[in-house]
């Protein structure tokens, strides 16, 4: 199986084309919805050094 690499970039488009397909269902409260995207948000933030879960509040890690 051949690996596939994303950019941060890339990966910030896909969430939000998953956030517009979220809103779309109309099955989920926005409180679930923003849960589904804070957090890999907050993940796409930390590959790119932007987010230190060490710092208090997960301040940016520059």
């Amino acid at each position: 199986m051949a690996e596939q690499a994303w950019t941060a970039a890339e990966l910030r488009v896909e969430l939000a084309r998953y956030h517009q397909e979220l809103i779309a269902a109309e099955n989920h409260r926005p409180s679930t919805i923003a849960t589904y995207v804070q957090h890999p948000e907050r993940f796409i933030a930390y590959l790119e050094g932007e987010y230190d879960p060490r710092q208090p509040q997960g301040r940016n890690a520059r």
